[in-house]
C-alpha cells in the first residue's frame, strides 16, 4: 500500500451522510471499487480483492455479499445470471467525490506527518523519514483500535534501529496534538474512524437492524472501573465515561461482578495502607503522582472505599452480588488460569480474571452466540492479550462463538459505535488519546530495566540514599526514562542512569532557585504592598486630620463670631449700666461740691440761674457721694480701678453668662 493512512481516512471521508443503517456507509467504497475495476460485470471475489488493493482491508466474503445485495437494492447493480452489472450513472453518484476527497486528504495527512516529523526532531532529536512517520501512526492506530488482529491487510514497516521505543514517540506526539494542535488531531481522528469502519465488516452483525440491545449484559474488567473512577487520569476517565454512556444508550446492561468490586476495594485498601506507612515501592509512579496531586490521603481513600458501591452504581453500573454456577457448564478454572497466565508476569494474581471469565462462560450454557439480537453475556477488558488467550482456551476445549466470551473495549466500540453516531462521534479518537496518555504513564520493560540498573548502582554505594530517594519518587522520572529509552531501548548503561539522576537533581536545583526567586519576588511585592498601604493609610490619616482641623477651625470661627456678637451685646448692656451710674455719681459729686461751698463762693451766674434750688442733697447723700468718690479714688490709685475696667468687668461677666447659657464655655 502506497499510503495506508490516506486509505483509512478515505473510509471515513467517503461514507455517505444519508443512510438508513450502517451498511449504507460502505456503499461508496463499493461504488469506487466497481469504478476502478472497469469491468462490464463484477463478482464478489473481484470486489473483495479490489477493496483490499484500494483501501487496505480484506473483508470476508459474507460481508461482501451483504454489501453487494445492498448495492443492488440501491440500484447501483443489476443482477443477471448470477453476475452483477454496474449502472454507470449510479456508480458515479455513489462514488461521493472520491478523487477530490483523496486529493484533500493527501494535503491534510501530509501536514499530520510533517508535524510528527518536526515534533520528533525537536523533542527527541531523531530524524524520522516520511514513510516511517506514516507507518508509526498507522501501527499505533492499528494496535490500539483494530480488533481484527488476524486479518491485518498492512505490513508493519521495519523501523530504523536508532529508535528503540517507537510507541513512546507516537504516544507523545498524540498527546502533543491533543493539547496544542486541534487541526492535526482532527486529521488523526479521521484515520482512527477509518480503522473502525474497516474492522466493522469483520465483526458487526449485518442482519440485526435493532437500535437497542436489552438482552446483552456486559461485565466490565477492574481496570475499566479504575479508569472510570478517575485513578488513571482525566482523559482515561472521559473515554471510559463515553464508552459506558454508549452502552447504556443502547439499553445494554452494564455490570460488574462482586469479585470485581472486591478487587477494587483491595487495591484501594493497599493504596491506603502504603500511604499511611509511606511505603511507595508497589505504586505505579504516575498513580502515586495522581493521588498526591488530588490530595488523596489515608482518610480520603478510606472514604472512597466506604462509598465505592454507591459511586459505581451512580455511574449506571450494576453490581451482581453472588453467583450460582451451573455445574454442567462449568469450565476447568485451573486450566483457564494457566492459559491466561501466558499474558501476564509470573507474580500476577489471576484469581479475579479467571473467576469472572468462568462465570460469563457459564451463563452462556454452551450456546454459540452468532447475532447481537440474542441474549448473552460478555466480559469486556482493555487487555487484548487476555481476550486472545481466554478465547483461545475455550476454542481448544470445544467452545467457540462468533461473539466470544471475552472481548476488548475496542471490539465493543467497533460493534456498536455506528448504532448511535450522534453520541459516538468523538469516542474512537478519545479512546486512542486515552491509550496514548496511558502508555506515557505505564511502567513497562524500559522502566523495569532502568530500576534494575538504578538498584544495582545503589547497592554498590555509587549513589547516596538521599539522591536515591530524591530520584526514585520524582514525578518526572518515568517520562525521563521513557525519553531515554527512545535512544537506548531497555539497555540502560550506568552513564545513562547517572545522566537521568543528574537531570533530576538539576531540576530540583532549578526548582529551588526558582522557588527562592519567587519567594524574593513575593517578599518584594509584599513589602511594596505594605509601603503602599502605609502611605495610603498615612495619607488617609493626614486627610482625616486636615478635615478635622478644618472642621475645628470652622467651629472655632463660628464660635468666635458668635462670641464677638455676644460681647458686642454685653458691651452695650455694660455701658447701659455703667454710664448712667457714672453720670449720676458725677452729677451727685458736682451738686454736693457746689452745695458744700460757702454762699459767697458760688458764682453769681449759678445763683441767678437757680439751677440747684430744687436739687439740694441731704447730708447723708452728700456724705455717701464723697465717700464713694474717695473710695473710687483710692481704688484707682491702689488697684488701678477705673470706669473702663468696671465696664469691661461687666461686659465679660455678661458674655460668660450668656455663653454658658447657650453653648457652654468655649475651649480656647
Amino acid at each position: 500500500m502506497e499510503s495506508p493512512l490516506i486509505n483509512l481516512a478515505l473510509l471515513e471521508a467517503l461514507k455517505t451522510e444519508k443512510f438508513s443503517d450502517e451498511i449504507d456507509l460502505f456503499l461508496p467504497f463499493i461504488a469506487v471499487t466497481i469504478s476502478e475495476l472497469g469491468m462490464p460485470t463484477v463478482q464478489v471475489a473481484d470486489i473483495q480483492t479490489k477493496l483490499s488493493e484500494l483501501f487496505g482491508f480484506h473483508p470476508p466474503i459474507s460481508a461482501i455479499r451483504v454489501l453487494m445485495t445492498r448495492a443492488k437494492n440501491k440500484n447501483l447493480l443489476i443482477k443477471e445470471n448470477h453476475a452483477y452489472i454496474p449502472r454507470a450513472e449510479k456508480i458515479q453518484e455513489w462514488s461521493n467525490g472520491y478523487s477530490k476527497k483523496k486529493e484533500d486528504l493527501e494535503v491534510s495527512l501530509g501536514s499530520l506527518k510533517k508535524g510528527f516529523i518536526e515534533y520528533t526532531q525537536e523533542r527527541f532529536q531523531k530524524e524520522l523519514p516520511l514513510a516511517e512517520a506514516e507507518n508509526l501512526i498507522f501501527q499505533f492506530i492499528e494496535e490500539n483500535v483494530s480488533a481484527a488482529v488476524s486479518r491485518r491487510a498492512y505490513n508493519k514497516a521495519e523501523l530504523e534501529n536508532s529508535i528503540k521505543n517507537t510507541s513512546h514517540i507516537t504516544a507523545s506526539f498524540i498527546g502533543h496534538i491533543h493539547k496544542k494542535e486541534p487541526v492535526l488531531l482532527e486529521h488523526f481522528g479521521r484515520c482512527v474512524k477509518g480503522m473502525l469502519l474497516a474492522n466493522y465488516l469483520y465483526f458487526a452483525d449485518k442482519r440485526t437492524q435493532k437500535k437497542t440491545f436489552e438482552r446483552i449484559t456486559v461485565y466490565l474488567d477492574s481496570p475499566l472501573i479504575i479508569g472510570l473512577l478517575g485513578f488513571n487520569g482525566p482523559f482515561n476517565k472521559q473515554a471510559n465515561e463515553e464508552f459506558v454512556e454508549l452502552l447504556t444508550s443502547l439499553k445494554i446492561k452494564v455490570c460488574i461482578f462482586d469479585k470485581t468490586l472486591d478487587e477494587i476495594e483491595r487495591l484501594l485498601s493497599a493504596w491506603k495502607t502504603d500511604i499511611a506507612k509511606k511505603s511507595f515501592r508497589r505504586f505505579n509512579t504516575k498513580t502515586l503522582e495522581l493521588l498526591r496531586s488530588q490530595g488523596y490521603d489515608e482518610a480520603r481513600l478510606d472514604t472512597e472505599i466506604k462509598t465505592l458501591h454507591r459511586t459505581i452504581e451512580n455511574k449506571g453500573i450494576s453490581i451482581a452480588l453472588g453467583f450460582s454456577a451451573k455445574e454442567r457448564f462449568q469450565c476447568d478454572e485451573d486450566a483457564l488460569e494457566k492459559a491466561i497466565a501466558e499474558n501476564f508476569k509470573k507474580e500476577k494474581n489471576l484469581e479475579h480474571d479467571t473467576v469472572c471469565i468462568s462465570r460469563v462462560h457459564n451463563t452462556r450454557e454452551g450456546r454459540h452466540i452468532r447475532e447481537l439480537s440474542e441474549s448473552f453475556s460478555v466480559f469486556v477488558t482493555r487487555n487484548t492479550g487476555l481476550a486472545k488467550y481466554a478465547n483461545g482456551f475455550f476454542s481448544k476445549n470445544g467452545y467457540s462463538s462468533p461473539i466470544p466470551v471475552v472481548v476488548s473495549e475496542q471490539w465493543m466500540t467497533i460493534m456498536f459505535w455506528l448504532k448511535n453516531p450522534d453520541m459516538t462521534g468523538k469516542l474512537a479518537t478519545d479512546q486512542v488519546v486515552a491509550t496514548a496518555y496511558s502508555l506515557l504513564y505505564t511502567d513497562d520493560k524500559f522502566w523495569d530495566a532502568f530500576l534494575d540498573r538504578l538498584d544495582t548502582i545503589k547497592r554498590r554505594g555509587d549513589i547516596s540514599e538521599e539522591d536515591f530517594v530524591l530520584v526514585r519518587w520524582d514525578a518526572d522520572l518515568l517520562r525521563m526514562v521513557q525519553d531515554a529509552s527512545v535512544e537506548v531501548g531497555d539497555e540502560f548503561s550506568e552513564e545513562d542512569v547517572f545522566d537521568i539522576v543528574d537531570g533530576i537533581k538539576r531540576k530540583y536545583l532549578a526548582d529551588s532557585e526558582q522557588a527562592i526567586a519567587d519567594l524574593q519576588q513575593q517578599q518584594a511585592e509584599e513589602i511594596h504592598r505594605l509601603q503602599v498601604d502605609a502611605q495610603a493609610a498615612l495619607a488617609t490619616e493626614r486627610e482625616a486630620k486636615d478635615t478635622a482641623q478644618a472642621e475645628k477651625e470652622t467651629i472655632v470661627l463660628r464660635h468666635q463670631a458668635l462670641e464677638t456678637k455676644i460681647r458686642k451685646i454685653s458691651r452695650f448692656f455694660a455701658r447701659c449700666i455703667s454710664t448712667p451710674i457714672c453720670l449720676t455719681l458725677v452729677a451727685f459729686l458736682i451738686i454736693a461740691s457746689i452745695q458744700s461751698l460757702p454762699a459767697g463762693v458760688i458764682p453769681q451766674v449759678l445763683q441767678d440761674a437757680k439751677l440747684f434750688e430744687n436739687l439740694k442733697l441731704s447730708a447723708t447723700t452728700i456724705s455717701i457721694t464723697f465717700l464713694t468718690t474717695l473710695a473710687w479714688g483710692i481704688s484707682s490709685w491702689v488697684f488701678g480701678l477705673d470706669v473702663k475696667k468696671v465696664n469691661k468687668f461687666i461686659e465679660d461677666w455678661l458674655a460668660e453668662k450668656i455663653l454658658a447659657l447657650f453653648m457652654g464655655k468655649p475651649d480656647m
